[in-house]
């Protein structure tokens, strides 16, 4: 009932799931083997996406900006949408000197973390609250920046899967519904079994693999500053959780994403991106952020069984080599048929 000791136990419930001690062993041995080798950003930083950030840039940073809560530093985002000319070129000063460096502020990787608990779950439970990270507005307003480069050079050379649809423009939930639909039609016209799964990660952001999404992005040919300043927003990062006006201890998240911030999600779907690449000819995929389904359509139904474990046991082998497990109670298979 104390209010330091429930700020702690969940600091400390979240700390754990991002903990690398969450990994099976497998993956464990995989992750040492990998991070022997550090990922190196070197560039002369010619390209596109290093060059310094523009008063353009910064202004409609800003405009996208919401009301949202402040972070540790709190410094709000009225004040920084406010601010007059000289102290805007004076604060774009600041976030060049930052991109150039490649010095992350290490009060940028502090966050608040405010526990929402799960509709439906037991309250008394620590494991049933989503962490929700109230970071610097500062350092979200930069996030915004990068982030616009990054997803600007991700679609424009088509490095995202065609079927992921999450935070992305133009595409939206509806654009999965329609083909599963499509799908689900044409096979009854044929008189055909649809077999469908509809898989959930567990603590998927919590759970992130860091070194993972900076060997992604090396692979992508990123190099220069803006990897080199998502090396420095994932790093190191602490947080304290806040129940009431209690604040707890500070922990570590040593694995993981922060939920709230900007470049989480484009980043969290950078690693999951190469799931639908495991994925068997034949099937159908469809990705929304965490959120996957595979579909398998065969005149037999023993025939589309065997098809559909066949899929899931190449899925299965991506997850484990990439440090992610799925959540065997939110996991669902479907069957549909038209025939008796």
């Amino acid at each position: 009932t104390d209010k330091k000791q429930i700020a702690n136990l969940l600091a400390s419930t979240i700390s754990k799931n991002s903990s690398s001690q969450h990994y099976s062993p497998k993956f464990q041995a995989i992750k040492k083997q990998h991070e022997k080798k550090p990922v190196k950003f070197t560039s002369d930083n010619t390209e596109d996406y290093n060059q310094p950030f523009s008063m353009l840039e910064l202004k409609q940073a800003l405009q996208k900006s919401n009301d949202s809560a402040v972070g540790p530093d709190d410094i709000h985002y009225r004040l920084l949408t406010n601010l007059p000319e000289s102290s805007l070129t004076l604060l774009l000063t600041v976030f060049n000197s930052i991109w150039e460096s490649g010095i992350f502020p290490p009060s940028w990787r502090e966050a608040t973390i405010v526990a929402i608990p799960k509709p439906g779950k037991d309250p008394s439970d620590p494991n049933n609250y989503r962490p929700i990270a109230l970071t610097s507005c500062l350092c979200k307003t930069m996030e915004r920046m990068v982030n616009n480069r990054l997803m600007w050079v991700l679609e424009s050379k088509g490095l995202l899967a065609s079927e992921q649809c999450g935070f992305r423009k133009n595409r939206s939930t509806a654009d999965h519904l329609v083909r599963f639909d499509s799908y689900i039609r044409n096979a009854f016209a044929k008189k055909e079994h649809v077999l469908a799964i509809f898989f959930d990660l567990e603590k998927a952001y919590d759970t992130t693999w860091k070194h993972g999404i900076l060997s992604d992005l090396y692979d992508l040919d990123f190099r220069g500053h803006l990897p080199t300043f998502i090396d420095g927003f994932l790093s190191h990062r602490l947080f304290q959780v806040r129940a009431g006006s209690t604040l707890s201890d500070t922990y570590e998240q040593e694995m993981g994403v922060p939920q709230g911030s900007i470049l989480s999600p484009v980043l969290f779907s950078l690693k999951i991106n190469n799931i639908v690449k495991s994925v068997l000819k034949g099937s159908e995929a469809s990705l929304f952020v965490d959120d996957f389904a595979l579909c398998i359509r065969a005149k037999f139904l023993p025939h589309a069984q065997r098809l559909m474990q066949l899929c899931v046991n190449s899925v299965q082998d991506w997850i484990s080599n990439n440090g992610f497990k799925f959540s065997t109670s939110k996991t669902v298979c479907m069957h549909f048929c038209n025939q008796r």
